[in-house]
């Protein structure tokens, strides 16, 4: 029996991470004869039902908790580290169940492949099923959690999990990881296929707009716009107050191109995960990225990017209030214009490795 499933294991933590796995997936089924498993939080896995609902039955879903990622704070983008040590801790008691119950599912199956991005849980369960264990990321937790000050424990237990890969295909922005000895491959970034049809009809029905998210996992009391009139985009967990004759749309749970949406808005401002910041410069946005102290990959993208002249950065104490004259003379003042129409979607590349 020819091995044509792919098996994903994709984070259940945040919602960027789905995005760009869905990116690969819908070019795998629209160019090959593959069969596609599924594997991610409930919420996650949601979205992907409708946005592949086209495929029919070539995609079996199961929802399972793949990560814990990081927790915030109520009300917060800052991570509460004691909370998340604590349900790091009962997450790892249950790998072991966890990974059975998926090798139960699966042994039966013609898996060619797992693609964790990036699981613990998938890579364990592709060492179980003897097959191609492939890594696709922009970082390990390894890096991340020890960038917090997490226990020892629980990293080198991530970090053995992480060097079982026979390869990692590592993005753009890629945090370094230099303590895993597995291949490694490079490439840039991918998003989901834009429409142009669908910005032109975005914008004609909208006029000028900018999007704002700080990602599905994120909770936020108010973030107040002045001096902008226009349509203002925002994803859920956000409440936008507006002065003057902006209007405020926050865009439902269930959208499923909201990457179309971004890309009709002459400004984003984002929480600066990999997800939102590979659609912004694909389609070529002035990016405003959130600066949140305290998260290493947060950090490390914004100074590369800001290196880069292609995004520029608020602190999280300025969502209180966003002057959009002076978020338009800082874009101004440092965003080199140039410089986005060098990035190129890698998706391709990326469908040669699987």
């Amino acid at each position: 029996m020819d091995k044509n499933w792919l098996a994903f294991y994709t984070s259940s933590h945040g919602f960027g991470h789905m995005t760009r796995c869905l990116a690969i997936i819908e070019e795998l089924l629209e160019t090959t004869d593959h069969r596609i498993y599924l594997a991610s939080g409930a919420f996650q896995n949601s979205f992907a039902r409708v946005y592949l609902a086209r495929f029919g039955d070539r995609v079996t879903y199961n929802d399972i908790r793949t990560e814990v990622g990081l927790v915030n704070q109520p009300n917060s983008l800052q991570v509460d580290i004691p909370r998340l040590e604590h349900e790091l801790i009962d997450f790892m008691s249950d790998w072991d169940t966890a990974v059975a119950a998926e090798v139960a599912i699966l042994r039966d199956l013609p898996v060619a492949c797992i693609i964790s991005d990036i699981s613990a849980i998938g890579i364990q369960v592709g060492e179980q099923l003897g097959v191609r264990n492939i890594g696709i990321a922009n970082f390990t937790w390894c890096e991340q959690y020890e960038f917090l000050g997490l226990s020892d424990t629980i990293i080198d237990r991530f970090r053995e999990v992480y060097a079982k890969l026979d390869l990692l295909i590592e993005y753009d922005l890629m945090l370094p990881a230099p303590k895993l000895p597995i291949p490694r491959k490079q490439t840039s970034f991918i998003c989901r296929r834009f429409d142009p049809d669908r910005i032109a009809a975005i914008k004609a029905q909208y006029g000028p707009c900018i999007f704002i998210t700080c990602g599905k996992s994120a909770s936020l009391l108010n973030i107040q716009i002045d001096n902008y009139e226009g349509t203002i985009f925002a994803t859920s967990g956000i409440n936008i107050t507006a002065t003057g004759n902006a209007t405020v749309i926050e865009l439902p749970i269930d959208t499923f191109d909201t990457h179309n949406y971004l890309a009709a808005s002459g400004i984003v401002i984002a929480k600066a995960g990999w997800g939102t910041i590979s659609e912004a410069l694909l389609s070529k946005r002035n990016l405003v990225l959130i600066d949140r102290e305290g998260v290493l990959e947060d950090t490390e993208n914004i100074e590369e990017l800001k290196r880069r002249g292609v995004a520029v950065s608020i602190k999280e104490s300025d969502l209180a209030r966003i002057d959009m004259h002076a978020i338009s003379d800082l874009i101004a003042d440092n965003i080199i214009r140039e410089n986005l129409d060098a990035y190129q979607d890698s998706l391709k590349d990326i469908i040669r490795e699987l």
